[in-house]
């Protein structure tokens, strides 16, 4: 649980509106009795044909690819100054930024007046969105999940603290299954990623196991045939991700090029006690780490994978399970 010296402190929170993990922040949030704003960016629509046609002509003729970045921004930030004018200064007791890039900087100064401690929160690698190079110094706290961005930049931005990433202390009830043989993986099409995916499922069509393994492709992408992954075209839900993730046995992850930090996948599994197949060596550095559980795409001998996935998941010690909680991860970097 959260601070007791927060219950009932006023928190604003905001989020890219992606997949609607912001429900299981919402619902965390409230539970943990905090009194909870949540400003959720709509999704991104042109307000004119006009808008469409300059972002055409910028994007076609001038080489501009930013334009469209800078229509979405703007968009996002004229939702939030909306729903927060009638907010005066230190009004509000804790805000979290979430990808404080999606707004403008003008946006950022008015919740800096409004919040009375304003943290802000990259959860992707700070080079893959670099336009985020100039909000960091407007934060007292700046937070990163990337140890190798935290190593880069720390000396350069003193407000930068290191995180990880963390699992949802409340969910839905749905079961979580014991005795599965199901392996599970939602993630979007990148190229450089799905060939990793397209390995490690032929590898493990030669074992007793299922597939639940899902890819969302833009239109411009065609999907690749391939008889045990599944395309869709339109965001899935993280509320459904979590409950198919409880029913597998094992979780695939794939980091992308841009950062080497955790993602959620690895602290869902912990909470669940779900093993996962990955090519993410920074795994190696974290306490919870154990061969028995995760299996490393190029470190571990594929000779051992039928061993990995015979065997039972090794339960590892609560107090391990607990620090990667949201709580406490709230508690750590928030509160």
């Amino acid at each position: 649980m959260i601070n007791s010296s927060a219950v009932g402190k006023s928190f604003i929170l905001i989020i890219p509106c992606d997949f609607g993990i912001y429900k299981l922040f919402n619902e965390n949030i409230e539970k943990f009795g905090l009194h909870l704003n949540y400003f959720i960016p709509q999704e991104f629509h042109y307000k004119s044909a006009t808008d469409r046609a300059v972002n055409f002509l910028q994007k076609n003729f001038f080489g501009n690819r930013n334009y469209k970045r800078q229509l979405i921004r703007q968009f996002h930030s004229d939702s939030v100054e909306e729903k927060i004018k009638h907010l005066g200064p230190n009004s509000v007791d804790y805000i979290l930024i979430i990808r404080p890039d999606t707004i403008t900087i003008e946006t950022l100064k008015h919740l800096l007046k409004i919040g009375k401690k304003v943290v802000g929160y990259q959860w992707d690698g700070l080079e893959r969105y670099d336009d985020i190079f100039g909000y960091i110094n407007y934060f007292e706290k700046f937070l990163v999940f990337d140890q190798n961005d935290y190593l880069k930049y720390k000396d350069q931005y003193p407000n930068l603290k290191k995180c990880d990433n963390f699992y949802f202390d409340y969910d839905d009830d749905s079961p979580n299954l014991e005795h599965s043989k199901i392996v599970y993986y939602v993630g979007s099409y990148i190229v450089e990623r799905a060939d990793d995916l397209v390995t490690i499922v032929h590898e493990l069509e030669k074992y007793d196991v299922e597939f639940d393994v899902n890819l969302k492709y833009h239109p411009s992408t065609l999907p690749i045939n391939e008889k045990n992954i599944k395309f869709f075209k339109h965001n899935f839900d993280f509320k459904a991700n979590i409950s198919h993730l409880k029913k597998a046995k094992i979780l695939l992850d794939f980091k992308v090029v841009e950062h080497d930090g955790l993602s959620l996948r690895f602290f869902e599994a912990l909470k669940y006690s779900k093993k996962i197949i990955t090519n993410n060596t920074a795994v190696l550095n974290y306490d919870f780490y154990d061969p028995q559980n995760i299996f490393i795409l190029g470190h571990d001998d594929l000779g051992s994978l039928p061993e990995f996935l015979s065997s039972q998941y090794k339960v590892l010690p609560p107090e391990i399970v607990k620090q990667y909680s949201f709580s406490s991860w709230l508690n750590r970097n928030v509160l």
